[in-house]
């Protein structure tokens, strides 16, 4: 059964962890679309940018990269600002995919910084873990990650777990998750969102009723969120390209090159055609995934935290059918690709990356140079 949405009080802060993929990129896009508007209705969305990221990465001691190629150093500056912002005598809002993956005592002292448990209250997003599951795999992708769907899944759901599967269910057993946090500011204080596949106004308005905003406030912005899933073709290129070059790289000229030069455009910058190969779930994962899912589904309610949703989502089976590598990509993905590096190796000297991304991004759209571009994911 669904709670009923209760606003959080004036003065508080509302604290959402995005676990990755369950919608949290299209939320912040339309709260950064919104920021002007929102402190006419008492609310604030701290920063300037799209994406709190670097402020929860340096609130929580966290390096941004390869931990042994080159990781980025996240300094302090930007989360002391981002508490100092959230003082505020309305309603304040924090969003971000890396708070799923810190550590309870990391948690803890974050939430100390804004006010403690008694102002701060959390929400976690939640999805089927099938929806998840190709999605986390084209995320690593893009990290330089080298191993088929197949392999990937097998980790993921092996009785003995690698590291990075054991990371994978620290951010995705749904239960453990929200536990975490309950346990922090108390189960009166946590909510647990389910996003249902194919319902792209869920979570729009359960932070509409969470901030007191108006209905279609924050679900009716007309923004654009580029984030679509990579095709199976572009997804095997990447994987043979990751298995190429990402061992001679350093993670910023991974990241600048690979992920930005290249998959930024090829991906975000097309549109497939209908008929092109897409990612499959082995049969034998999705029901995997749907065991997993009747837990959380089951677990969630029982943990006596607000419930916005119905749990029963979570058990969704994903579609499944047999995983196949592509062996072609078609050749106007390819030419996207590399017409992204060569704009972005060629952008004049006096020309930021950010512009240069923005740039070749609009190019490959067809779009004007009056159109804002989506920035880079983290």
């Amino acid at each position: 059964m669904a709670s009923s949405i209760t606003p959080i009080g004036k003065g508080e802060v509302l604290l959402h962890v995005g676990v990755h993929k369950t919608g949290t990129t299209a939320l912040q896009v339309a709260l950064a679309d919104a920021r002007g508007d929102l402190e006419q209705h008492g609310v604030r969305y701290p920063g300037n940018s799209r994406y709190q990221h670097k402020a929860i990465l340096g609130g929580a001691g966290r390096v941004y990269g390869w931990q042994d190629a080159g990781a980025q150093e996240v300094p302090r500056k930007p989360w002391d600002t981002l508490v100092k912002q959230a003082n505020y005598r309305g309603r304040t809002i924090i969003s971000s995919e890396f708070l799923d993956n810190v550590e309870p005592e990391t948690a803890e002292r974050m939430i100390a910084d804004l006010g403690g448990p008694q102002r701060v209250t959390v929400v976690v997003t939640l999805r089927s873990i099938g929806a998840i599951l190709p999605s986390a795999w084209q995320q690593r992708l893009k990290s330089g990650y080298s191993a088929p769907y197949n392999q990937f899944l097998k980790a993921i759901f092996a009785q003995k777990r690698n590291k990075r599967a054991d990371r994978f269910w620290y951010r995705h057993d749904q239960i453990e998750q929200v536990r975490r946090w309950a346990g922090i500011v108390g189960a009166d204080r946590t909510y647990a969102v389910i996003v249902p596949d194919g319902d792209r106004l869920a979570i729009f308005k359960a932070f509409e009723g969470l901030l007191d905003l108006p209905d279609g406030f924050l679900s009716g912005r007309k923004v654009a969120v580029a984030n679509r899933s990579m095709t199976a073709g572009e997804a095997e290129f990447l994987r043979k390209l990751n298995k190429q070059v990402s061992r001679d790289l350093t993670w910023d000229q991974y990241s600048s090159k690979v992920r930005e030069g290249i998959v930024l455009t090829m991906v975000e910058g097309r549109k497939p055609d209908p008929d092109e190969l897409r990612i499959q779930t082995p049969a034998w994962a999705a029901e995997h995934a749907e065991q997993y899912g009747r837990r959380f589904a089951e677990g969630i309610p029982a943990l006596g935290v607000h419930v916005i949703g119905d749990p029963a989502a979570l058990a969704k089976r994903p579609k499944s059918g047999p995983y196949h590598r592509a062996k072609v990509m078609p050749l106007d993905a390819a030419v996207a690709g590399a017409a992204g590096l060569v704009r972005y190796e060629t952008a004049p000297p006096d020309v930021s990356r950010k512009q240069a991304l923005r740039t070749l991004t609009r190019w490959s759209r067809g779009k004007s140079a009056a159109t804002p571009a989506p920035e880079p994911q983290a």
